[in-house]
């Protein structure tokens, strides 16, 4: 007993050396509670919890396993991301809800979250707009004959997608932020490509399929429902005859079931929220085809709940 006793001690010991910081000063939310929320596939959980005193500071912590992203939230409801990368972090400012008052004072990648978070979406909306006047230009006759502004407009498109690039290549390699921020512009972009940039969406939708679905950074991120989402309404909504959609969506349920076919849980986990996210889109034949894929598969162990609902499928 005594020797079960010593090791949850020094257990509880290597934990709490091992665990990083999150403090800082948030003069708004003085006598409030602050909580650090972290992801695990379609589900958050609470890090820890803190209480902010009356000259606004705060600490709380997170460990080794928390490693992705998390966000802090206070009674107001309004989150603020931070990058879970086993560094320390520091910030200042009002309130988490005030992101414009929040500094960085102390953390690399969560600074270099920051500084993206503030300067892509300028660079997304300026190009958004050179793509505009690009379709304006090489469509009306009007303007087309005017090949001068044409190249110019190309350049300043190729300038600002270098500029992106050149900022994710001067990360650390192994940084946590380095593979989220890609994988966010990705998902985040879904809409504006399939409404705005429909001659992207085949390299998109491919993209999309080849992210790794087990990746445990994936599934940390917070984007995995996202993820899913955006891939099928991308397909749905990609101007193809009915036909041809429900053969895309067949080619990334193969892809999927193959890339989950020795991951137990995570199968699982995202054949359940497929099915149903595939339910409430009506696209039941999708639905169907996914039933069959993961019935027919042998690696895993489908749970009883899951199985049943898709042997309701396949007796159809």
């Amino acid at each position: 007993m005594k020797q079960y006793i010593y090791l949850c001690l020094l257990i509880l010991i290597v934990n709490v050396l091992q665990a990083q910081k999150i403090s800082g000063k948030l003069t708004a939310m003085s006598g409030q509670t602050i909580k650090l929320e972290g992801f695990k596939g379609f589900q958050t959980y609470t890090i820890s919890t803190s209480n902010v005193d009356k000259s606004g500071f705060f600490n709380l912590s997170y460990g080794k396993t928390d490693t992705g992203m998390g966000y802090l939230i206070s009674e107001d409801n309004k989150p603020l991301f931070v990058v879970l990368s086993g560094e320390d972090i520091e910030i200042n400012g009002l309130s988490t809800g005030e992101t414009n008052s929040i500094d960085i004072v102390k953390g690399f990648e969560n600074q270099q979250f920051a500084r993206y978070a503030s300067e892509q979406p300028k660079r997304e909306q300026v190009l958004s707009a050179w793509g505009y006047l690009d379709n304006i230009y090489r469509q009306d006759t009007f303007f087309s004959s005017h090949m001068q502004p044409i190249g110019a407009i190309a350049a300043e498109k190729k300038r600002l997608n270098e500029e992106e690039l050149v900022f994710l290549q001067q990360l650390p390699s192994n940084s946590y932020v380095r593979w989220f921020l890609p994988v966010r512009r990705l998902v985040s972009t879904v809409s504006t490509i399939a409404q705005y940039r429909p001659d992207e969406i085949p390299v998109a939708l491919q993209s999309l399929r080849l992210l790794d679905l087990a990746d445990p950074r994936l599934h940390k991120s917070g984007l995995l429902k996202d993820a899913l989402e955006g891939h099928f309404w991308l397909i749905e909504n990609s101007g193809k005859p009915l036909e041809c959609v429900f053969a895309d969506m067949r080619i990334s349920i193969d892809m999927l079931v193959q890339q989950l076919s020795t991951k137990e849980r995570e199968l699982n986990d995202i054949t359940n929220y497929l099915f149903d996210l595939l339910g409430r889109h009506s696209l039941f034949e999708a639905s169907e085809y996914l039933a069959l894929k993961v019935l027919q598969q042998t690696s895993c162990t489908i749970d009883n709940n899951l199985a049943k609902q898709l042997e309701t499928y396949r007796a159809m």
